[in-house]
């Protein structure tokens, strides 16, 4: 009977995590063959050179791209409800090779992510995909996501060790142990699918503010280069990059297939 009470409390602690997941607009499907193809197109070409810019060159073409980008941005706020829709974007002169947004609706950028990047289409590109994390909600779904897990999984393994007969520090180590868990996993839920969101929203903002859709897809060479995986597994916190090339072929026929640049919401 106790096996049977912790394989439920275990399976609705991953239940209720996994069910706050979900994206609010349609993504374009990728299989694992298509996904495999790609990768075998990147082997071909397995070079990756740097472009050195000085910091003011990069902190200009960030300024000049964040003016582009935001003052075409509107519509697709409005399309996903997002009242905050105003960005700032900073250079980060550092060798780390990222680039995030913050709950503020900062952007950094990192040199040791722009310094792969060839031209200022595969700059926008990055820009527009943090600014569709802002968009899309994905930093507040994170941070609830991350709560739920750390909630239940420590009520989970602290619930485990007292019913086992632990004493309460060792309950409350489980507990903590838990909590550690549970925001991880709370965390690897949401990621992919907002990774992938966010490239398919970028792709539209990239669009409206009149950037060449084509060029600024480079950028997703680099990052599956950077990467060197095929495919994805269920501890990756980002798509494999030959998976998100694949993404972003099928978002540009979207968006080239679009009335009025605006990306289609999931159905209920």
């Amino acid at each position: 009977m106790r096996i049977s009470r912790l394989a439920c409390l275990a399976g609705t602690w991953c239940l209720a995590v996994q069910g706050c997941g979900g994206t609010a607009f349609d993504l374009p499907p990728v299989s694992d063959r298509e996904a495999l193809l790609a990768a075998q197109e990147l082997d071909a070409d397995p070079d990756l050179p740097l472009f050195h810019r000085s910091n003011s060159q990069y902190r200009e073409t960030i300024g000049r791209l964040e003016r582009q980008l935001t003052g075409r941005i509107a519509a697709i706020c409005a399309r996903a409800g997002t009242e905050e829709c105003r960005f700032t974007v900073r250079y980060v002169d550092e060798d780390e090779v990222n680039a995030h947004v913050d709950e503020n609706a900062q952007i950094y950028l990192y040199r040791g992510l722009l310094e792969y990047l060839e031209t200022d289409e595969e700059i926008a590109a990055v820009m527009a995909h943090e600014m569709s994390h802002q968009i899309a909600g994905h930093v507040d779904e994170s941070t609830r996501s991350v709560l739920l897990g750390a909630i239940l999984g420590g009520l989970l393994m602290g619930g485990v060790a007292a019913a086992g007969g632990a004493d309460n520090a060792t309950a409350n180590d489980a507990a903590g142990m838990g909590m550690n868990y549970g925001g991880r996993i709370g965390l690897l839920t949401f990621s992919k699918e907002q990774e992938r969101e966010a490239d398919l929203l970028a792709a539209y903002v990239l669009a409206r503010a009149g950037i060449d859709l084509q060029r600024a897809g480079r950028l997703f060479e680099v990052l599956a280069k950077l990467d060197g995986k095929a495919l994805s597994g269920f501890k990756d916190t980002h798509p494999a990059g030959p998976e998100r090339i694949v993404a972003w072929r099928k978002a540009v026929a979207e968006v080239e297939a679009s009335v009025d640049k605006l990306p289609a919401m999931s159905k209920p």
